[in-house]
């Protein structure tokens, strides 16, 4: 018959507070996937396989990301942090939007923008976060 050894006193405590943190971790994963605050999820992947079969077809052209990011930045303040493509949101979709950038920059207060662009036309779709309207350039503001 198979035995295991007895564990040490000193590391019960451990042991019961690496299984108790792995029990919390469980529900937290399923939190990545909550809806934003307008009640969409942000799991997308269930979508991605349409938006890279409009990508193959011919005729669909987007904007380049560096140039999505220039827009961006060109009207805010911040550096470039994180940046993908993602599928429109319903109303988003009724507009005739098929594909968003979406960029997150972090401004010089250190705040986060979301800035989401049409891939297509480059036209702004969406832009929040804290600092905004400080991170707003003005008329010639080069900083």
């Amino acid at each position: 018959m198979f035995r295991l050894a007895p564990i040490p006193a000193l590391m019960r405590p451990a042991l019961i507070l690496a299984a108790t943190g792995l029990a919390l971790l469980v529900p937290l994963a399923e939190l990545h996937a909550d809806p934003d605050d307008r009640g969409y999820s942000r799991d997308y992947d269930d979508d991605t396989e349409r938006e890279f079969d409009l990508l193959e077809q011919p005729g669909f052209r987007i904007i380049p990301l560096q140039d999505a990011v220039r827009r961006a930045t060109d009207r805010f303040r911040g550096r470039l942090i994180a940046a993908r493509l993602r599928p429109p949101y319903p109303e988003e979709e009724e507009r005739g939007v098929e594909l968003v950038h979406e960029l997150r920059l972090l401004t010089p207060r250190r705040d986060v923008l979301l800035i989401r662009l049409d891939a297509r036309t480059g036209d702004f779709l969406e832009v929040r976060g804290a600092g905004l309207a400080e991170a707003r350039r003005k008329n010639g503001d080069d900083e």
